[in-house]
């Protein structure tokens, strides 16, 4: 007992000094590309100049031309690349107490924001199988998480979503705790700031949970009304325009991790892969993605509808789990560090297998997830599409690796959620086997 003590410390102490250097000591001086757009745009906001706010290229995403919402980055002092505002201006608006303190501070201030987000977020799903209190899965946890490259994308760019992450977590968590307006009012924030929740809005009214429902809609139409008195309506306009542009639109880039990215890396040149020029699926293609989608609707509504009633109680997180890959999978955009959501499906899984040891086709079913992990944690680098870490050349350098289609070697992570549907049906199909939690 007192050895496995020792060891279960010794775990912690390797798991907090990965935790510190891989994601925070390692971005402490980054430009954090993707914060600049919020705080350049609170900055713009401030200035009064709201028509520039959503100044953006025509057919590159991620450039902004010359104008004021450039000329504002300079003079706040940003020296990356600066990316388009794309978000409600409320958030912008709400953000402008950050404008007190100089740019660099800011971006430190976020990360350590993000890494706390984060570590909630760990103790939010290890209280959901009942792990909050052990040593040894939080050293796990924190080790794998320290190894994410999601995450360490995330956190490279000053990006939201670990915020985004914590605010999915809790949304469950309070639900399973009886405070289903609470969770529909986080909901709808999260709508607000981001579209692709409205999967997590589906499962509620799938659950026919009413009062998170409506709580969600009535956040989402305060926001709005208060977003529009607080910054005026010539800024909305261009938010509509801004979002509307985008209708049927995608993205072939190695960081487009969603169904529209993986077809158009099949029919674009290899090139467009360090590009982030907005294309179109055609028909062929858009017939394709059609089709997918349907099925994989179809797997979500099996998981609701078989074997057990949608009024079941059963609080297996499955269903839920789904609702949040088909956030990651199917929008037209999906960056690969909104693959940092697939966490909460993952430990979900985790707990289900932890009692499933002795059942068929278990070691067959953690292989798959392994499998999952795999292609979702490593950056895409060891197959040569960035720059390649030291610690992984020689996977990169191994011989078969060269050899793997760009297409597939630029989708490791939509396949690893591909994957991961596959196991989540799986274990749903079988868990009358799985003993109760």
């Amino acid at each position: 007992m007192r050895v496995s003590k020792t060891l279960n410390i010794l775990l912690l102490g390797v798991a907090l000094w990965c935790s510190g250097k891989y994601l925070i000591v390692e971005y402490w001086d980054s430009q954090a590309d993707d914060f600049s757009s919020l705080y350049v745009a609170a900055r713009v906001i401030d200035e009064g100049k709201v028509t520039s706010l959503y100044d953006h290229h025509p057919s590159l995403f991620h450039v902004v031309p010359p104008g004021e919402f450039t000329h504002t980055a300079e003079q706040a002092g940003f020296k990356g690349f600066l990316h388009p505002y794309v978000h409600l201006p409320l958030f912008s608006f709400l953000l402008r107490p950050l404008l007190w303190i100089p740019y660099s501070v800011a971006t430190k201030v976020v990360l350590l924001v993000n890494v706390c987000a984060i570590m909630l977020s760990l103790y939010l799903i290890l209280r959901l199988a009942h792990r909050e209190g052990d040593m040894r899965w939080w050293s796990i946890g924190i080790i794998a998480l320290s190894f994410f490259f999601p995450l360490r994308y995330a956190l490279w760019l000053g990006q939201t979503s670990p915020l985004v992450f914590l605010g999915i977590v809790a949304i469950y968590s309070l639900v399973s705790a009886g405070h289903p307006r609470i969770s529909g009012a986080l909901l709808g924030g999260l709508l607000c700031f981001k579209l692709t929740p409205l999967f997590l809005l589906c499962y509620f009214m799938l659950k026919r949970q009413q009062v998170v429902v409506i709580a969600s809609l009535a956040t989402v139409t305060v926001v709005v009304i208060f977003s529009i008195l607080s910054v005026g309506w010539d800024a909305h306009v261009a938010f509509l325009h801004t979002v509307t542009r985008l209708k049927g639109l995608s993205l072939a880039s190695w960081n487009n991790q969603s169904l529209d990215g993986f077809l158009l890396r099949w029919i674009t040149d290899p090139s467009q892969l360090y590009n982030w020029r907005l294309m179109e699926l055609g028909f062929t293609m858009t017939v394709v993605k059609c089709g997918t989608v349907l099925l994989i609707l179809l797997l979500w509504l099996l998981i609701f509808f078989f074997p057990f009633p949608v009024s079941g109680d059963d609080r297996d997180c499955l269903a839920f789990s789904f609702a949040i890959v088909l956030m990651v999978v199917l929008p037209p955009i999906a960056w690969s560090h909104y693959l940092l959501f697939l966490m909460f499906p993952y430990g979900v899984v985790m707990r289900d297998l932890e009692g499933w040891k002795f059942m068929p086709c278990c070691w067959l079913v953690r292989g798959g997830l392994l499998v999952s992990w795999v292609a979702v944690a490593l950056p895409p680098s060891y197959l040569g599409i960035v720059d390649t870490p030291s610690f992984l050349l020689p996977l990169a350098q191994f011989p078969l690796t060269h050899k793997v289609p760009l297409p597939v070697a630029g989708s490791g992570g939509f396949l690893g959620v591909v994957v991961l549907m596959v196991v989540i049906a799986f274990v749903h199909l079988c868990r009358e086997h799985i003993p109760s939690q």
